[in-house]
């Protein structure tokens, strides 16, 4: 009660009309429309752009989010709703050969470029080609894969293509989209940008300005805000001939406005009770229920509780840099840590029950719960730790579930389902007492106040980096920091724009973070998702890690899991399912047993859609798509939308 009535003063407050700092933050919105405010959708663009009006997404740092969405096109698009692939740019699924070093994809016709132009295989041709070709064109380590497997292609027809590459059952993944696959470039105006740039120059150089911009999606870049907190997308004008309007047989609203609010989540659901937000991508539970008390036609994915779209194939991670405290890389002290974390509090106090738990990087979806939580409950409900002097120590508890339906059911909620569908698995004992034993072990000792001491004496300072953008993220950063200090450890956590954030993770300038992925796509194939973790993608800390293609976010060179890798790498997922699911529970329980990540919740989303000037959002009841409209595959939820008026 006194939460709700702390974020009620602050909306009274924030009501008030304020001048606009130098931040150039949005009051109202920034622009107008032909038609007013029923032509214009109006959507949460999670963060400030950092690089600006720069629409070459295939560079280093090329921008993604909704631009994507609303623009670029590949040939499948991953649906995390149903886990089903939906045939975009292709009309069908790859035909491989016996050995896997050829794949074939018929393509889809009569979707038109934005300049008239029909796609077809030449420009699937010259996309391939040009991103092999260009070391600078780093976006989702597309370069490096075609570049490791040697990837050719040819034109066997208009709207045809094979490919030709070393052993490779899972090629296809290049151009199927969970988060992103490789957008097709227009292969007659790119070529004729790549032959007029000047000596030195690639196309990681090339500045695609807005008014020149080409797409297959159905909007256009017409404004942009030169400080990164919103553009303006206008509808092509021929919305049935984008991909999604081939499709859904939708055309969309006539403009989008992608708008940042800033970090505050209050300033989201104060934007939505003005009429100036149609959807927030998240916000923090306290936010949520402000806009439930302010925009009666406002929802999220549920109508009651837990409300939130829980089907996002990632989770929440509280990650190490190898090369940062030298304490980091000994594990008992990496299991320390996880054992001082309550994470019935973290999930329940500070997320609010809406995220499910899990002890490893694969979200407890139904699909995956039944190929990798039931496998690994065994092994789980069976390991120990070494606490020192020989005493072993069970560090897996199986009732955090129902610790977490108590809680919810102590604030008032009604559970909608059993313990473990509503809040996912089992995770680690609290157990700060076996924590003090292992950090001891490790050398470490505490003051007279009670504050944990490097073994050489010094007080031990921790930094914990963290997005406030992302706040489920930023929550759990929060927890951890408040329950490590309690135990004794100096945290000191850092708030950081998406920008700095993220450099600091490029160039390994951290000690712990609160990143977000998944081992598995939502088939459950973990390799193409983990593969960038191989020792062969390895950048030192100091270095950018883009530019080789992989993910060496923790500076880790481990050769257990290159080993891992390597397996995988040569087994079929479809042919050989049973070896590739072995070789993926043998990676988490490699994973788990030293502790490299600790992993606290999967995602949920409390994507909110009000239902004022647009409707037609996916829900729960009405599940037509997924309701990310910031991934690629996430345009067929605008695309499907209907205006009130």
């Amino acid at each position: 009660m006194l939460r709700k009535l702390v974020l009620l003063v602050l909306l009274a407050l924030l009501v008030v009309p304020t001048l606009v700092g130098v931040a150039q933050e949005p009051q109202g919105l920034p622009v107008e429309v032909p038609g007013g405010r029923a032509n214009l959708f109006v959507f949460d663009q999670i963060f400030r752009w950092g690089s600006v009006g720069n629409f070459n997404v295939w560079r280093t740092g090329g921008n993604t989010p909704h631009h994507h969405a609303l623009m670029l096109e590949t040939f499948w698009n991953g649906d995390q709703e149903t886990g089903e692939n939906i045939n975009a740019l292709a009309i069908s699924g790859p035909v491989y050969n016996e050995d896997f070093t050829e794949m074939s994809v018929n393509l889809r016709e009569g979707v038109m470029w934005t300049d008239g132009e029909e796609f077809n295989a030449d420009d699937v041709v010259y996309t391939v080609e040009t991103v092999k070709a260009n070391p600078g064109l780093t976006q989702q380590g597309w370069h490096a894969q075609l570049t490791k497997f040697d990837v050719g292609v040819e034109k066997t027809g208009e709207f045809s293509v094979k490919f030709t590459t070393l052993p490779n059952p899972r090629l296809h993944t290049v151009f199927e989209s969970r988060w992103a696959g490789l957008y097709m470039m227009p292969s007659h105006y790119v070529s004729e940008v790549e032959a007029n740039l000047a000596d030195g120059e690639t196309l990681a150089d090339w500045h695609w300005e807005a008014e020149d911009v080409i797409v297959l999606g159905n909007y256009l870049p017409q404004q942009v805000d030169p400080n990164g907190y919103w553009e303006l997308f206008k509808r092509r004008d021929d919305p049935e001939n984008s991909l999604a309007g081939i499709i859904t047989g939708g055309s969309g609203p006539p403009y989008v406005l992608s708008i940042f609010y800033g970090n505050e989540n209050i300033k989201k659901a104060i934007a939505m009770s003005r009429g100036e937000l149609d959807v927030y991508f998240d916000v923090d539970i306290e936010s949520f229920e402000t806009t439930l008390d302010t925009t009666p036609t406002a929802r999220s994915w549920y109508k009651d509780f837990p409300w939130a779209f829980p089907n996002e194939y990632s989770t929440r991670h509280l990650a190490f840099n190898f090369e940062g405290d030298p304490l980091l890389q000994n594990k008992d002290v990496r299991w320390a840590l996880a054992l001082a974390i309550n994470n019935v509090e973290l999930a329940g106090d500070y997320i609010g029950g809406l995220a499910k738990v899990t002890t490893f990087a694969v979200p407890p979806t139904a699909a995956m719960t039944g190929i990798y939580h039931e496998a690994m409950e065994p092994w789980l409900n069976e390991l120990q730790i070494d606490l020192g002097d020989g005493e072993m120590f069970s560090v897996y508890d199986p009732t955090v579930p129902d610790q977490l339906n108590a809680w919810a059911e102590a604030q008032g909620h009604t559970v909608p389902g059993t313990p473990a569908e509503i809040f996912g698995t089992g995770w680690w004992k609290f157990a700060p007492e076996a924590s003090e034993k292992l950090l001891i072990k490790a050398g470490l000792s505490r003051d007279g106040g009670g504050n944990w001491l490097t073994p050489d004496g010094e007080i031990w300072t921790l930094d914990l980096q963290s997005d406030p953008s992302e706040n489920d993220a930023y929550r759990m950063g929060q927890a951890a920091a408040d329950m490590w200090q309690d135990f004794g450890i100096d945290v000191n956590f850092i708030t950081l724009d998406r920008g700095a954030w993220s450099q600091n993770h490029h160039v390994g300038a951290f000690e712990v973070s609160t990143p977000w992925g998944s081992f598995a796509l939502p088939a459950g194939d973990f390799w193409p998702r983990i593969n960038g973790m191989h020792s062969d993608f390895y950048a030192p800390a100091g270095e950018d890690y883009r530019p080789l293609g992989g993910n060496s976010l923790r500076r880790l060179v481990d050769p257990k899991i290159d080993e891992l890798l390597d397996a995988m790498e040569a087994v079929d997922p479809v042919g050989q399912a049973d070896q590739n699911i072995a070789l993926n529970i043998e990676f988490i329980q490699h994973w788990v047993e030293n502790m490299i990540d600790i992993t606290c919740i999967a995602f949920k989303k409390l994507v909110t859609w009000d239902e004022k000037y647009w409707t037609g959002f996916p829900t729960a009841e009405n599940p037509y798509a997924m309701p990310l409209y910031w991934f690629q595959g996430g345009k067929y939820a605008i695309q499907g939308l209907t205006s009130t008026s």
